[in-house]
């Protein structure tokens, strides 16, 4: 039975869907320094190119990530203390608010950096030193490779620091064990949202080929498919295979199962038919015919997301 007022349940479920373009953008500065990496083996010109598009694709859909922290708690303010009265004697530096307040600190430091990388690249890109060149010369892409990994860095603290106890550690917790806890979690977090950070560098991809502004010939558009369907495709691998672990182990054994192993197992089938697509876009090689995959992994990603509260309104 529903015990939340549907304006929460509402919120939650379109949170939930909007959390995946949160995390794709907290994942894809990664993908641009290691983008700008690849460019040392004769790709520069493409990896100039790729890393830009996926720097403005992540500026924008970082946004999501204070307006997710914002309207989080929010709501639960408004669920708790009602409309009227959710912020009497609220303020976001007491230490119930810090865990929020200073994920959308670092939510917005990620997006300056990124802000920052733009404006580098761009001075870079007037001065045609990378353009049209095989492969990187000395101190072209130090600055730009920093400023990705200092946005991913504060991409990930935004992920650590709502998990983060500032108003005490919990009872019988030291802090190694905190700090053990949130990372480990938020590590694993973290790698998983390489799957939409691949899924939306692809369809970013498909949308310019499309229109014919990407520029690109049928041999780059290969490399930068097979790139991004890469990363799309090994994010959700870990923990699939953990899950499903899981899932099976408790079938297999002996006894009666536990209330909600059929629903877990449903719940991964969209995630692994997901892989599925990406796998088959990263093997095959006519990306502009296969570029449906794409749409139809990231249509199954959303179904994931949307899974618990499906279930919770056909019950």
């Amino acid at each position: 039975m529903q015990t939340i007022p549907f304006w929460l349940f509402c919120w939650q479920w379109i949170a939930a869907v909007l959390t995946l373009g949160a995390s794709a953008a907290s994942a894809m500065p990664v993908i641009i320094a290691l983008t700008l990496a690849a460019g040392r083996r004769g790709n520069a010109g493409l990896s100039a190119l790729g890393a830009r598009t996926l720097a403005r694709c992540a500026a924008a859909l970082a946004l999501l990530g204070p307006l997710l922290a914002t309207g989080g708690v929010l709501a639960l303010l408004a669920s708790l203390r009602g409309q009227e009265h959710m912020l009497d004697g609220i303020s976001p530096w007491m230490p119930a608010m810090l865990p929020y307040s200073t994920a959308v600190i670092a939510w917005i430091a990620g997006i300056a950096c990124l802000l920052g990388y733009l404006v580098v690249d761009k001075a870079a890109a007037q001065s045609h030193s990378p353009a049209g060149q095989n492969r990187w010369q000395p101190g072209q892409i130090g600055l730009r490779v920093g400023l990705a990994l200092l946005a991913a860095l504060c991409f990930f603290v935004a992920q650590v620091l709502p998990n983060w106890p500032f108003s005490g550690l919990p009872q019988g917790l030291t802090m190694s064990d905190v700090v053990l806890v949130v990372l480990s979690t938020t590590v694993h977090d973290y790698f998983t949202a390489f799957a939409p950070a691949g899924s939306v560098a692809l369809l970013v991809l498909a949308l310019k080929s499309g229109s014919g502004s990407a520029g690109l010939s049928a041999e780059d558009e290969q490399r930068a498919a097979r790139w991004c369907a890469l990363w799309a495709m090994v994010g959700f691998i870990p923990r699939c295979i953990d899950r499903w672990g899981l899932v099976l182990g408790l079938y297999l054994r002996p006894g009666p199962l536990p209330q909600g192993v059929a629903d877990q197992a449903l719940g991964l089938v969209p995630t692994t038919i997901a892989i599925a697509c990406w796998v088959a876009l990263f093997v095959l090689r006519a990306p502009r015919k296969l570029y449906w995959l794409n749409l139809l992994g990231a249509a199954l990603l959303v179904l994931g997301a949307s899974y618990p509260f499906l279930v919770t309104l056909s019950r």
